[in-house]
């Protein structure tokens, strides 16, 4: 017999409330919602609070398909005692005096070591198979099995509290799927020579579903279908592929499995074609149709839904947002994160850069005349840590760039770079350098920077599929060597190249010598391939930088932004400038840009000015809409000009900014530049640039969670090539 229609198909992330199974809130849900069909990914222990996500009929298709690779965990560990279980559930079996430096400096320490790749066993207590059999059930008949460990990695660890009273840690963690919190704690404990145990634990997000996204069990119940209909997940953006929305046409062919053009697919603010083998998420009427793939010169099924999955968000391309098509909250959100790089697969790390889950210390390695900044294991400061770099396995693939705007072209060299590590079995490794090579050799001469290059490395790791970055210093020294030293001495060094990808004009060493060509040669004789690609194509042109550039220069922001992949941006300090808004009631900002950063040419934009604010988690920031001046200031008699300045008329914000680092992102052209002959027209104007602004990006601020901490004296110092130990 087959099965009836389900009611409804979403995906739902639900706060799981302690003292119940995953499959607890499963059943609850059938209930609320009136369908059999429901799963969960990623399951959360009983005494465990937080982010499940749940799909219900048609959508628990969907649950093995999600990315949920990456978890948040606010914990507190209760130091003194281990348990059975390893939280708060189990009996106790070990105790010990807690050392008094546990209440100190040494805390903080201890737990930033956390990061890095780790060998964990899991707890005994719980869900890994052991030849068929759970080791709960194992352990629960008193039976003792060697569990195996596990290879995991912790992205992130901070130390938020310490209680001496209690003898608790309160800790946010951020690590791969898979790592069991519960060893974390005994772990540590068994280090610091005290033993400890999870008490208390909330997942705070999972993948791209965070705590925010959730509802209760008790709202759902309430509510029932029709809250789930309102608050469910969007099927595309969880599954994080770029949509294409069916024209009422090809509904019947996408039903009976019938290719279809590839047409254009919407990637967040970027219109284009999907690529070969490219998954592409069907959507209409705001549910997903099906997942299907681009294969030769159309789109095939790999997946149908014949009750679409519902909640899919209305999209649309950067150029088209306006009064009558305004960016939602999530849209928004979205937009902001990607414009500051913190959009990417590993978007809601810490900002240091990693090396196989190593940190940036600053430290440097000294190697025949190159001065490298090198990114150690996290667990020692040796030069011996470096070479665990290539541990298991020696093969590196590198991709060489100086990677300015990190922009799509940059995108598909790293693709090339990680299709080719994957089928050479290969790490892959980005290679850029501080400062912009340009800034060493043509000085002043040198282009505006569309990223500060104290930004791309940590860029580069959290946005691509990369394993390692290394950030050479490029100095007048390292600009004059051979490019044959470069490879053997700087990269050979680290490890076995295989391969080397690059865009086919770079050329590396003293006077460019080190082109494609003479790279491939080198490469025949010291076994190692070069692959010189054309960057990726937009308009019958090559994307680049430069292109890019020109762009800016025009105003042109959307049409740069859909090079980019994002939003252009720019960060500066906030200092006492012309306050053009705020005789008219708004706060205005005006920002002194870091210098050799690329300005939109003089006019008038739609934005977001993004500013670090104290908050209980002391890791968000808040973007508010606003109003983005830039230009020479004109006053009503003409002929008078001052120099350039950023100005922003900010919305929903109240307080002091001056003297404070902020980001400032351009989303759309409102008006050229012009000089106004009275109070009255220059107010009137105004205020339809910021009408226009609260219409389209609203007029509340977004707060955005786990985001890097910016500093611009970093930023600036990385880019000069000044950080030091």
């Amino acid at each position: 017999m087959s099965r009836r229609p389900s009611a409804f198909s979403a995906l739902l992330a639900i706060d799981k409330p302690a003292g119940m199974t995953s499959h607890d809130v499963v059943s609850r849900v059938r209930r609320a919602v009136g369908e059999k069909r429901v799963g969960h990914a990623g399951t959360l222990d009983p005494a465990a609070t937080g982010v499940l996500v749940v799909g219900i009929g048609q959508a628990t298709k969907l649950l093995g398909l999600l990315t949920l690779d990456r978890k948040g965990y606010r914990a507190t560990f209760q130091l003194g005692a281990e348990t059975t279980t390893d939280d708060a559930e189990g009996e106790i079996a070990r105790t010990a005096e807690v050392p008094g430096d546990c209440y100190i400096q040494h805390a903080y320490a201890t737990v930033c070591s956390l990061v890095g790749w780790h060998d964990q066993v899991p707890p005994a207590y719980s869900a890994v198979s052991v030849g068929g059999r759970r080791a709960y059930d194992a352990a629960r008949a008193g039976e003792k099995i060697e569990l195996a460990a596990r290879r995991i990695l912790v992205y992130d660890a901070k130390l938020l509290g310490v209680d001496r009273d209690a003898r608790t840690w309160e800790l946010e963690l951020d690590v791969s799927k898979g790592t069991y919190v519960r060893s974390i704690a005994r772990d540590l404990g068994r280090e610091l020579g005290c033993y400890a145990h999870v008490s208390r634990l909330t997942r705070t997000f999972s993948g791209p579903v965070t705590l925010a996204d959730c509802v209760s069990l008790e709202e759902l119940e309430a509510g029932g279908a029709e809250l789930a209909r309102e608050c469910c997940l969007d099927p595309a953006a969880v599954l994080g592929l770029p949509v294409r929305e069916l024209d009422v046409s090809e509904v019947v062919d996408v039903s009976c499995g019938r290719r279809i053009e590839p047409g254009m697919v919407l990637d967040g603010i970027v219109s284009r074609p999907p690529a070969p083998g490219e998954r592409v998420a069907l959507t209409f009427g705001g549910g997903l149709a099906g997942i299907w793939e681009r294969r030769g010169a159309s789109l095939a099924c790999s997946t149908n839904f014949p009750q679409a999955i519902e909640g899919v968000r209305a999209a649309c391309a950067l150029a088209e947002a306006g009064p009558d098509r305004p960016l939602d909250a999530l849209a928004a959100e979205g937009l902001v994160r990607d414009a500051l790089g913190m959009g990417g697969r590993r978007g809601g790390g810490s900002n240091n850069v990693c090396l196989a889950g190593g940190v940036v210390r600053g430290w440097t390695l000294e190697r025949s005349g190159l001065d490298l900044e090198w990114l150690r294991p996290a667990d020692g400061p040796s030069p011996d840590g470096a070479w665990r770099f290539a541990g298991e396995n020696s093969r590196i693939v590198c991709a060489i760039g100086a990677f300015d705007g990190l922009h799509r072209g940059h995108q598909a060299l790293i693709a090339r770079a990680r299709k080719e590590a994957d089928e050479r079995g290969a790490m892959l490794m980005a290679v850029t350098f501080t400062p912009d090579p340009a800034r060493v050799l043509v000085g002043d001469a040198a282009p505006v920077d569309l990223t500060l290059a104290g930004e791309r490395p940590s860029m580069l790791f959290r946005l691509w599929d990369v394993d390692a970055v290394l950030v050479v210093d490029f100095t007048p020294e390292v600009a004059e060597l051979p490019y044959e030293r470069f490879v053997r001495e700087a990269l050979d060094a680290l490890g076995d190249v295989v391969a080397i990808v690059v865009g086919e004009d770079f050329r590396l060493g003293a006077g460019g010598a080190g082109d494609v060509a003479a790279l491939s040669e080198l490469g025949s004789r010291d076994g190692f391939d070069v692959i010189g690609m054309r960057l990726a194509d937009a308009g019958g042109a090559p994307i680049t930088s430069t292109r890019i550039r020109a762009l800016l220069a025009e105003g042109a922001v959307e049409q740069a932004a859909a090079l980019l992949g994002r939003c252009h941006h720019v960060a500066g300090e906030v200092e006492h400038g012309r306050g053009e808004g705020t005789g008219f009631g708004f706060p205005t900002a005006n920002v002194r840009v870091l210098d050799g950063l690329a300005l939109p040419a003089e006019g008038v934009y739609a934005g977001y000015v993004v500013v670090s604010r104290t908050c209980e988690n002391g890791g968000a920031v808040e973007a508010y809409p606003a109003a983005i001046n830039v230009g020479k200031p004109r006053s009503f008699s003409p002929g008078e000009e001052g120099t350039q300045f950023l100005e922003a008329t900010l919305l929903g914000f109240e307080g002091d900014l001056y003297g404070q680092s902020v980001h400032v992102v351009f989303v759309r052209w409102l008006r050229e530049p012009r000089r106004f002959d009275s109070v009255e027209e220059l107010e009137r104007t105004v205020l339809g640039n910021v009408d226009w602004v609260r219409q389209v990006l609203g007029e509340a601020p977004i707060t955005l969670s786990r985001v890097p901490d910016f500093s611009l004296d970093e930023l600036v110092a990385r880019s000069r090539g000044e950080v030091r130990p």
